[in-house]
């Protein structure tokens, strides 16, 4: 680094110090300047951040993957507004902004801030606090926070990045960080941060365990049955055309700021752009021509999950291998979440997969932007689906040895759940379910059992040991 950039970087860096919290204060508060409510994600990494300032506990360094638009750089900047500690202390950098204008590497700009505190990491007397955020803008952003990492035990590091695979699968830091996946929004969080409602404490994980601890379907209505009065009261006040507002955008924490639904969809898009030109390129490497289809290839998913590669390999000219590395990427961008096939690994390969949106948004999209002549009612159960698929990847992503599937056949259910050797059918669908297709996949699954998630009342056979659990309360999850 010559001294031009030397000195840039410097300059840059005495910005960022008096200037970030006032720019990150604005992530904090809606229109009206009223502070935005916290997450649990964010209770969470505050606690790790006061463990360490006052006891010196690990974890001190977190990673925080995730779909961009989910709300990270907000997150991190509550953790990091609320933060006191003496200034020059905390350090708040965005890479993308960074290396773009400053046309160096992450390991320069720490340099140089050792430079202004005027000690290097190992010989810090005081805690120091570097967050770092759209971290995978530096291809070797591990190798130099490892480095840090370990020349001090005062240094506590807090970055996110947008791709949830490139960040976990650095083999350079697994065993010192901890990863903590930031999902798109739940209905409660929906409506925490849109109408401060909170939630009623212990209800959703008590629906939870209901949902897939209990022993057979009986078991499972039995607890649900003794929280309907929680989950009543939840509901109160709440209009329901929130349900559809949640499927169709809600999701995504961004879009609360806006009233007009043709704004909204403009602000999705444009994140999907973002998507498609930052995020993208540093996953895959396509030709412009691909490059071009991308958006066209995920409107041709949005109209049905099951997908075929054959199929859309020649409706878009694209070779079956290029066309798994375009999904692939998705996946990794955290755009869609594939959901095998039931069965033997022959089965996995020779059947489609299905895939759906980690976001709902992102479908709901294309379906209010793009000119398509399918009316909200007909596609809001695919909304649905996406929005029970977030929560189910949300619920097995926390817990090893367990899978998510569908069954393939024909009239098959659209969810199957495996964990400690047992297995629960799960059927969605926005109207009135009969149990036909969670029947239907009981005779080739052996379940434990099987329920329906739709717009109805909670209900119990026993002769098929199924129950249809209402939307009020598996939103509440």
């Amino acid at each position: 680094m010559n001294a031009e950039t030397h000195n840039r970087v410097s300059i840059y860096l005495r910005n960022q110090l008096s200037q970030a919290e006032s720019r990150l204060r604005a992530y904090t508060v809606d229109g009206k300047g009223i502070p935005y409510f916290k997450r649990s994600a964010a209770l969470v990494f505050k606690k790790y951040i006061n463990d360490f300032t006052s006891l010196g506990k690990e974890p001190r360094w977190i990673a925080v993957p995730g779909l961009r638009g989910v709300g990270k750089t907000t997150i991190l900047a509550q953790i990091y507004t609320e933060l006191d500690c003496p200034t020059g202390f905390k350090l708040y950098i965005s890479l993308d902004e960074a290396i773009r204008v400053l046309g160096v590497n992450l390991t320069d700009i720490l340099s140089v801030y050792e430079e202004l505190l005027e000690k290097v990491f190992e010989d810090l007397d005081q805690p120091v606090y570097l967050f770092i955020d759209e971290i995978q803008y530096e291809e070797n952003w591990g190798l130099i926070l490892k480095s840090v990492y370990d020349r001090s035990k005062k240094v506590f590091i807090f970055c996110t990045g947008s791709s949830a695979v490139s960040i976990q699968t650095n083999p350079d830091i697994s065993r010192r960080v901890v990863f903590e996946k930031l999902y798109p929004l739940s209905f409660t969080e929906y409506m925490l941060l849109k109408e401060r409602k909170f939630p009623i404490t212990g209800l959703g994980h008590d629906i939870k365990e209901a949902l897939f601890t209990s022993s057979d379907a009986r078991d499972a209505y039995t607890r649900l049955q003794k929280l309907q009065g929680s989950v009543n009261k939840y509901w109160i006040g709440i209009n329901r055309l929130e349900i559809d507002n949640y499927l169709k955008y809600g999701t995504l924490p961004f879009t609360l700021q806006y009233e007009q639904e043709t704004l909204i969809y403009n602000q999705i898009e444009q994140t999907l752009t973002n998507i498609f030109s930052k995020d993208i390129p540093q996953l895959g490497k396509f030709n412009q021509d691909t490059m071009t289809k991308l958006s066209q290839i995920l409107y041709a998913v949005s109209s049905s999950s099951i997908t075929s590669l054959t199929s859309l390999s020649k409706t878009f000219a694209i070779s079956i291998n290029t066309l798994t590395q375009v999904f692939e990427v998705f996946e990794k961008a955290e755009l869609l979440l594939r959901i095998y096939p039931h069965g033997s690994h022959f089965r996995q390969v020779k059947k489609p997969s299905k895939y759906i949106f980690l976001s709902a948004a992102y479908r709901s999209m294309y379906f209010n932007l793009i000119g398509s002549t399918i009316t909200y009612d007909n596609y809001k159960g695919q909304l649905l689906e996406d929005v029970i698929g977030l929560y189910l990847s949300r619920l097995l992503g926390a817990h090893l040895g367990t899978s998510l599937t569908y069954d393939s056949a024909e009239g098959g259910a659209d969810f199957i759940i495996s964990f400690n050797k047992k297995k629960i059918i799960i059927e969605v669908g926005y109207g009135k379910k009969d149990f036909k297709q969670i029947l239907s996949s009981m005779q080739r699954v052996n379940s434990m059992f099987s329920f329906s998630v739709s717009a109805t009342r909670l209900m119990y056979e026993k002769e098929r040991n199924v129950i249809s659990i209402p939307l009020s309360y598996f939103l509440l999850t």
